[in-house]
């Protein structure tokens, strides 16, 4: 078992050397990751294959992309996010001024998850790397021939403590959580991030949490039924349901369900053929017994066919679901689908549920869009899309409550690996005397002029 303790004590040992705070030390650490990536991308694909039978197509679009087009956001951006800024202070502040600086937290943990084991290993660590600080990466045991490969990358780009993978289980993750590291960066299930937001509270470190959620997907009226299909489709059914940010379910207009679903069924046998075969399998065993129970909870509209041996389960309808389903993460290949006939009613149901990752409204009424996304605040909301959002480089990414903690992607993922310090600068020959006691100026007068 990897020694947790020396892990951190190397990366604090390379911190505390200053190496990774000079902007040119940043650059390169950047730089390096994306010739290694480059480098090495075939391995990586065929890991992805190997792990979760991902298509090139989809691993590279939804993995490799994502982190490329996040180290060059990072490079363009890093001198004014890494930059001094002036605050403006009160006259009585003068001749003083006031600042913020972005410092990097340290010695950082990062756990990553296996769904998308390369996008959410190394789009945090580029926020790492940008603010400066030395990182443990922990990858998912559950796809480890990724892992693997995350391993030569890091040895191949860093020096030895700027960047340390470590593989292992979940004893290995519950070891180096309970080191005292700077900061822990998660991407997860609520209750595990339960466990390392409890860990982290013991040492004082700051944490992000980036966690899951029952995502609805609301369906109005009026709206064009085949596009609808097409990216609730593909929403849903991308790396087979394995997805955080994939529409747990659909809430759909009673007058639409049935010309919807059978627009599902029509675009489904286009995107995976007749059979589904097209679709990626799930990830292991026990992942796709729990989807078989899962498909146990309604009536099955469309698919719901497994092959255990190839560990695949067919694109799967859901209709007349176990209410229960609505509030449960599914992160599969089954999509539940609940028809509404009330607005207001289902607006209110809504709003009762868990905090999600993500909330979608496909309307050509944008006052009941509006009315969709105040009825439930989630991390991220799309009208007439799915997913998306997250490839927003700008748009910060994360959740609400269960669904996750604190922000990252672009700017906010800088920012949630550095310390914003405050810094104020008084020239030190101007001292005057009003401040101090014996106070002679009347208060009334300081009131007055000070508000």
């Amino acid at each position: 078992m990897p020694d947790a303790p020396a892990l951190l004590d190397a990366a604090r040992a390379h911190f505390a050397d200053g190496v990774t705070l000079p902007l040119p030390a940043r650059r390169a650490a950047l730089e390096a990751l994306r010739a290694g990536l480059e480098a090495i991308e075939g391995e990586l694909l065929a890991a992805l294959a190997e792990d979760l039978g991902k298509s090139e197509f989809e691993a590279w679009t939804s993995e490799i992309m994502l982190v490329r087009q996040e180290i060059a956001l990072a490079l363009k951006r890093l001198p004014r996010w890494a930059g001094e800024r002036r605050v403006g202070g009160r006259w009585f502040h003068l001749p003083g001024r006031a600042a913020l600086r972005m410092e990097p937290k340290g010695a950082v943990l990062i756990l990553g998850p296996w769904n998308y084991p390369v996008q959410l290993c190394l789009v945090p660590l580029v926020s790492a790397l940008a603010a400066g600080n030395a990182v443990v990466l922990k990858p998912s045991e559950v796809a480890p021939a990724t892992a693997a490969a995350l391993g030569r990358l890091a040895a191949r780009c860093f020096a030895p403590g700027h960047v340390q993978v470590v593989e292992g289980g979940p004893e290995v993750a519950a070891g180096l959580t309970a080191q005292p590291f700077d900061h822990i960066f998660f991407t997860g299930g609520t209750e595990t991030g339960r466990k390392v937001a409890e860990a982290a509270a013991r040492n004082l470190a700051t944490v992000t949490l980036e966690l899951g959620g029952a995502n609805p997907c609301v369906v109005d009226g009026g709206t064009d039924i085949a596009l609808t299909a097409r990216r609730i489709a593909w929403a849903k059914f991308l790396n087979a349901g394995q997805t955080c940010l994939a529409p747990n379910h659909l809430l759909v207009r009673e007058d639409v369900a049935e010309a919807l679903v059978a627009a599902l069924r029509e675009t489904l046998a286009r995107f995976y053929g007749a059979d589904g075969r097209g679709m990626q399998r799930v990830v292991n065993a026990r992942h796709l017994a729990r989807m078989r129970a899962v498909a146990a909870r309604g009536r099955v509209a469309l698919g719901g066919g497994v092959d255990e041996g190839a560990l695949h389960m067919q694109p799967t309808l859901l209709l007349d679901p176990d209410p229960a389903l609505l509030e449960e993460e599914i992160f599969g290949p089954v999509l539940p689908i609940v028809t509404w006939r009330d607005r207001a009613a289902m607006l209110t149901d809504l709003s009762r549920r868990p905090r999600p990752l993500a909330l979608y409204a496909h309307t050509r009424d944008t006052d009941f869009a509006e009315a969709v996304a105040r009825a439930l605040p989630s991390g991220g909301f799309c009208v007439n899309e799915a997913i998306v959002h997250c490839t927003v480089p700008d748009l910060p990414f994360g959740g609400v409550g269960p669904s996750g903690q604190g922000r990252y992607h672009g700017e906010a993922g800088f920012e949630a690996f550095s310390n914003a310090r405050a810094i104020f600068r008084q020239p030190a020959g101007i001292d005057p005397p009003v401040r101090y006691p014996p106070y002679k100026t009347p208060l009334s007068i300081i009131r007055r002029i000070m508000g």
